[in-house]
């Protein structure tokens, strides 16, 4: 695959990715509508350190198994069931449940890191792009970082339109009506990112 080729399918992907509300952007949004726009930038700070410690440990883990196929193989199916256990949880799940009234107070660099350590969606896109995109973008060091700073730059943007269109956003998913009419949505367009997953790694 070439270079090329290779980078506008991770973009591709990446747009399909953040159009689905996983918890850093409901969480973006939630807390600009609790303590304003201003109060997110440490919280999608620690998003964004977070999300790199992620995306080096586990680049350099899969590269480092660059030779043994069947860890590889592993590793891309446990990222599978992740994504897959994500749109099933998008389609089942009720957004007129969430509640922000009871935050205790503000959130921080500390709770944007930790978020990321359990953010199990994060966690499937992390291993599924990594384990695709390493070699066709440059393989070992250069891979990683590209991937890296192509993921990390565009997620961090799209935390700060979340933050701005936090309140909207907010009303909308707490709407009876529309509100599981844009999870279900969500939940199709995981479904399509699983899809596209499973013919890339079938054509690897």
């Amino acid at each position: 695959m070439e270079a090329t080729t290779a980078l506008l399918e991770l973009l591709g992907l990446i747009c399909i990715a953040l159009l689905t509300p996983g918890p850093n952007p409901l969480t973006c949004f939630a807390h600009s509508g609790l303590f304003g726009k201003k109060s997110n930038v440490p919280l999608i700070a620690g998003m964004a350190i977070g999300l790199f410690i992620i995306e080096m440990t586990v680049g350099f883990v899969i590269d480092s198994l660059d030779e043994n196929t069947t860890a590889l193989i592993a590793l891309h199916w446990i990222g599978m069931l992740f994504l897959a256990a994500m749109a099933i949880g998008m389609f089942r799940f009720d957004p007129t449940s969430i509640e922000v009234e009871g935050t205790a107070g503000k959130l921080g660099l500390k709770t944007g890191i930790a978020m990321q350590f359990v953010n199990g969606k994060e966690w499937a896109f992390v291993i599924l792009i990594m384990s695709q995109y390493i070699t066709p973008l440059g393989g070992g060091i250069t891979g990683i970082l590209s991937i890296v700073s192509i993921t990390l730059s565009i997620c961090v943007l799209a935390m700060f339109v979340w933050t701005y269109f936090g309140e909207k956003a907010s009303n909308l998913f707490s709407d009876p009506v529309k509100g599981p009419r844009v999870f279900k949505v969500c939940g199709v367009l995981l479904s399509l990112l699983w899809v596209a997953f499973l013919l890339r790694g079938a054509a690897v």
